[in-house]
């Protein structure tokens, strides 16, 4: 398959009649025959046609051709880089998607690239519009392209945010914390002072602003821009596999007979997409309740709901006080360590490294004290948005507490599920395959992360496996969840933090 295209954007007149000059000159031949009114000229080069747009864009098609790629330094020599460089090490961006759609989560990506990758990762961005309708093969191939560099050093981290968070929380002192914590995990592998952050300005809130200000204190190069993904190489990326990650869990809605009505499929999400307005106004009349997807805080909605005015949204119930101080002085210093968590009781004053989840009132399940037993308010919300990673054991997949749990009462919704190779070894039963099918549902729709943890089943004896995943939770600073007494006593012992149902 050959390579992505190719894009200069604010390209000269001047600079683009001596492109068209270079190219005939090495063999292009001249396309008089303009497709629109858009076009200044248009080149074929061996396999590639190069177009020159009055809006002072280049563009050129895929090429496998040598040739070709030398006409792209050549045009990259004159109109200089795309992105704007940086001196330092690491390049780390931040973009989301789906923040304006009525229809899915909004995702918000972080990547951690070292610059030695930057050309490399120029060739297969530059070209992408994030912002236009394409199918999902389309960004499945340029994720291919992305994700084979994360064995040189390539690092993201994808996080959804909920509809119904969507709809009752301020969205962007969500997204605060959630780039405060990816940023406190980049930093286990690049030092701030080697490193510059590009965050796509959302409304960057007073806590992630006093964050990055002591971080750039301490050396980091801090940028918050609006439309940082056109200029800035790191956002561009996160922005593409944010894209890539929304347009899945589109594509499995509008496949799923369970969606469809009349006909109709969601179409893009989009409030402004015509499909999508139809397959809202064909839904309402048909009495259904809206499905868990749609974000009913909305003007079109609300709308819907014979509802006027704007939806009161309130602050997200991030309790702090929850959380040991020590855990909040690391992530404050740029530190993420699930080794310094605890939770602190308001009600008895226990701090322990280990909290009950247990079912409540309407059989949900909910947080409690390890102590006195008593629950815990907004336990699975300050953990989703602190944490985000849950490594559960063979106990708690076989007896299918996960998929219990997202079938109603979604304590673990919206967590990335870590399936460590031990466990899934140890769950290849069928009520384990059962459990691994039906959180890999929950993952295609966008209701739970998952993902496998690399490396072989540990094949020692009991001890060997229990330190092997505890292993896996120490390096992914991920939540333990286990019913096993042997491992909660390993799990105490190694300072990682647990859940347990009894």
């Amino acid at each position: 398959m050959a390579g992505p295209g190719q894009k200069w954007t604010n390209v000269p007149e001047a600079i683009g009649q001596e492109v068209r000059r270079y190219l005939l000159k090495e063999g292009g031949s001249g396309d008089e025959n303009l497709r629109g009114a858009a076009e200044v000229w248009r080149v074929q080069f061996s396999d590639a046609t190069i177009t020159c747009y009055k809006s002072g864009t280049l563009y050129s098609t895929s090429s496998n051709d040598p040739a070709v790629h030398r006409a792209w330094q050549f045009i990259g020599s004159l109109t200089g880089p795309r992105y704007k460089p940086s001196a330092k090490n690491f390049l780390i961006g931040f973009d989301e998607t789906g923040k304006g759609e009525v229809i899915g989560h909004t995702v918000l990506v972080g990547v951690l690239i070292p610059s030695s990758l930057s050309t490399e990762l120029e060739k297969v961005v530059s070209v992408a519009d994030t912002k236009q309708k394409r199918e999902v093969a389309y960004w499945d191939e340029l994720f291919r392209l992305i994700d084979q560099f994360k064995d040189r050093g390539l690092r993201f981290i994808v996080e959804k945010i909920p509809p119904w968070h969507v709809d009752r929380y301020n969205l962007n002192k969500i997204m605060d914390v959630v780039y405060q914590r990816i940023l406190s995990i980049f930093f286990r592998h690049a030092d701030p002072r080697e490193a510059r952050a590009v965050i796509d300005d959302y409304g960057v809130g007073a806590t992630l602003k006093r964050y990055l200000k002591a971080m750039e204190n301490a050396g980091l190069e801090v940028v918050v821009a609006t439309g940082a993904d056109e200029s800035f190489l790191e956002a561009r990326v996160a922005s593409v596999l944010a894209k890539r990650e929304r347009e899945k869990v589109i594509e499995v809605l509008c496949k799923s007979a369970e969606y469809q009505i009349d006909g109709r499929t969601v179409g893009s999400g989009n409030a402004g997409d015509p499909e999508t307005v139809a397959w809202l106004q064909a839904w309402k009349s048909s009495g259904n309740q809206w499905p868990w997807f749609i974000k009913r805080s909305f003007k079109t909605t609300r709308a819907l709901d014979g509802l006027s005015g704007s939806a009161a949204k309130i602050a997200p119930p991030i309790r702090d006080d929850l959380l040991s101080p020590d855990f909040l002085r690391e992530l404050e210093q740029g530190r993420l360590s699930i080794t310094s968590l605890s939770v602190v009781c308001p009600l008895c004053g226990a701090v322990s490294k280990a909290a009950l989840v247990t079912t409540g009132d309407e059989d949900k399940f909910v947080g409690r004290c390890i102590q006195c037993k008593k629950v815990l308010p907004n336990l699975d919300f300050t953990l989703r948005y602190y944490c985000g990673y849950i490594l559960p054991d063979s106990n708690i997949i076989t007896g299918g507490l996960l998929s219990k749990d997202l079938g109603k009462s979604r304590f673990f919704e919206g967590f990335t599920i870590l399936l460590d190779p031990t466990v899934r070894r140890e769950c290849d039963t069928p009520g384990g395959k059962q459990e691994l099918g039906r959180l890999a549902r929950f993952g295609s729709i966008g209701r739970i992360g998952l993902e496998t943890v690399s490396g072989a089943p540990c094949a020692g004896n009991s001890f060997d496996r229990d330190e092997a995943i505890l292993d896996a939770a120490r390096e992914y600073n991920a939540i333990l969840i286990t019913n096993d007494q042997n491992m909660k006593a390993a799990a105490q012992a190694m300072k990682v933090f647990l859940l347990s149902t009894s």
